[in-house]
């Protein structure tokens, strides 16, 4: 049983550092997206009826 726990525990060591990695290799990559997710546009009359 205790090495079933070591393990497990290793296991869910070794995931949260790899979405711990993830997390920031994102941070550091997508610096210049949008923070809000839309960008504000404007749409002439006659295509907005399509």
């Amino acid at each position: 049983m205790k090495g079933f726990l070591k393990f497990l525990g290793t296991i869910v060591g070794v995931f949260s550092a790899v979405i711990g990695a993830l997390f920031i290799f994102d941070r550091i990559t997508q610096k210049n997206r949008i923070k809000d997710g839309y960008l504000e546009c404007e749409v002439p009359e006659a295509e907005e009826e399509q």
